[in-house]
């Protein structure tokens, strides 16, 4: 330790400690807007770390400044497909519109998703992005607790010029689901187009998957209409489902779910629902089951993880509906497990799902030999009582990101997709902060990025 260090700071050096900051955000307040930008730009990481950081080629894609300034902006997700970034705004009067970004960096497109279209100013109706094997665009979106999903598609491959609103109640032209909301699309390696959404038939809430069959652009529900023995009705169809919720029976619940395909093709799902009633959550939703399913011919069956058959719809209580469960949470008062599930396959093409409890933390389980096993290593929390509230959105959090040490800027909604395939880092941010406001992002503008690794070239001398 230097001399400096062991002595006691002065008054006077003291005070001019915490001068310097605060004279640096009053003069950081008052530069122009240029330079505003070109000093939140440069990297955080520290100069003297440099040489011990990842180098990345970052180039801004697309930069917008017209978007409405709004929190629902917070919800702009992005879908690459065939070298074009597809993603949507709002302009100011909450006008939808879709954008197609080149990865290569030419010139954006910007058009109406249809003329004279607003959205509903609340921030559940985001929109979802897909295109399918033959390059139509699909959007869904602008709903919250819809009697049907709402469904547009592009009138030619690859073009966002001109959509046409494909959809309605008792149609096939769009995924089926019933008081709608959170929609999400998955695209198998083949290219087939699926879409998920959570649905409620008075008086059941669960979820029903879609699968598009792309030459007569039609959707057909891998679902079924609930028994009537448990209150069913014909024209309700659910894969998932549970009749208990939040407030009591038929309460208000949130099933979530997650999707992924194998080296082998193997669809494998996973599902997370509330099978128990419970007190009204006053924003501490909870689930409390944790169900597998497994599909080798595209969702036509399914099987728990031993190669039993699930007949639809599945749920968590006993039964031959019954789904692989995987894990169950439901002593102690609520909340028990968070609102997130992920099913991904391990390197011996094992699934593996992983969630995380309020309780008791993180949990990562792997099939062996048709039972489910917890994994080494996974992390825990026990008695964690203090676990953050959850938005009710289908995506909570999991592709923001926030800081990133090697990036020069921070990183608002990632796709973490592109990320998994490709190394590279594609996302989107708010480049311009309200220092008065908690430096929360203002959302008129916003970037989209592209960052891609550096790669060290060997020394051949």
């Amino acid at each position: 330790m230097t001399t400096e260090e062991s002595n006691p700071v002065s008054r006077r050096s003291f005070c001019r400690t915490l001068a310097l900051p605060a004279g640096a955000m009053v003069l950081g307040s008052a530069l122009p807007a240029w330079a505003r930008r070109n000093k939140q730009e440069k990297p955080s990481t520290p100069a003297q770390q440099d040489s011990e950081q990842p180098k990345s080629e970052t180039k801004v894609l697309w930069d917008f400044g017209g978007c409405i300034e709004d929190r629902f902006m917070d919800r702009v997700s992005t879908y690459v497909y065939n070298g074009n970034v597809y993603l949507w705004v709002l302009l100011p009067e909450f006008k939808t519109t879709i954008v197609k970004v080149p990865l290569d960096g030419s010139t954006a497109q910007m058009y109406p998703l249809m003329p004279g279209h607003t959205t509903g100013h609340d921030p559940h109706r985001y929109y979802r992005i897909a295109a399918d094997s033959l390059g139509y665009i699909h959007v869904c979106g602008d709903m919250h607790s819809s009697p049907f999903v709402k469904h547009w598609i592009s009138k030619r491959p690859e073009d966002i010029s001109e959509f046409v609103f494909a959809a309605g109640e008792g149609s096939n032209r769009g995924p089926q689901g019933l008081r709608a909301t959170y929609p999400h699309f998955y695209r198998s390696p083949d290219g087939v187009l699926y879409h998920i959404i959570r649905s409620s038939g008075p008086p059941h809430w669960g979820l029903c998957l879609s699968v598009l069959d792309v030459k007569t652009q039609t959707w057909t529900a891998l679902a079924s209409n609930i028994p009537k023995a448990d209150g069913g009705k014909s024209g309700h169809p659910f894969t998932v489902w549970e009749d208990k919720g939040e407030g009591g029976l038929h309460g208000y619940t949130q099933p979530h779910h997650s999707i992924f395909w194998g080296r082998d093709k193997r669809m494998h799902l996973a599902f997370a629902v509330l099978n128990a009633n419970t007190p009204s959550a006053q924003g501490r939703h909870t689930l409390s089951d944790v169900l597998y399913a497994y599909s080798d011919d595209g969702g036509k069956t399914f099987h728990r993880g031993d190669g039993s058959k699930i007949p639809l719809p599945m749920r968590a209580d006993r039964g031959p509906h019954q789904g692989d469960l995987v894990y169950s949470e439901h002593e102690g008062p609520p909340p028990w497990l968070e609102l997130r599930v992920q099913v991904r396959t391990d390197e011996q093409n094992r699934p593996v799902v992983s969630f995380s409890s309020h309780r008791t933390g993180d949990h990562s389980l792997v099939l062996e030999k048709g039972k489910w096993i917890e994994r080494k290593g996974a992390t825990s929390h026990a008695g964690n009582q203090t676990a953050k509230n959850e938005e009710e959105d289908e995506e909570k959090k999991s592709d923001e990101v926030g800081a990133h040490p090697h990036l020069p800027y921070e990183i608002h909604r990632q796709n973490s997709e592109y990320l998994r395939d490709t190394g590279n880092h594609l996302f989107t941010t708010f480049p311009e902060k309200d220092r008065f406001h908690g430096n929360k992002p203002k959302h008129h503008r916003i970037m989209l990025v592209l960052s891609k690794p550096v790669q060290a070239t060997k020394d051949v001398r």
